[in-house]
């Protein structure tokens, strides 16, 4: 299992209501809102490929993400 927290930037006003989308994706968890336009967000995937498609996926999928910033990764397999 790897696990990813990172910061998803929006434009100014959108972050609130993204959130709210953003925990309807399986194995995206969301923690708040900071600064008014970076959502905290965490992601849990099997494969380092899995990270970097939910990743894309929030760029592609949402209009108003600007960029999807990784803060910490960690892997339980040696």
């Amino acid at each position: 299992m790897i696990i990813s927290s990172m910061i998803v930037t929006t434009e100014t006003g959108k972050a609130e209501d993204i959130a709210l989308q953003l925990k309807r994706i399986p194995n995206v968890t969301t923690h708040g809102v900071y600064k008014g336009d970076n959502i905290i967000v965490v992601m849990e995937a099997e494969k380092e490929e899995d990270l970097v498609n939910l990743s894309r996926y929030i760029m592609n999928e949402y209009p108003d993400v600007i960029g999807t910033f990784p803060a910490f990764i960690s892997s339980d397999e040696e």
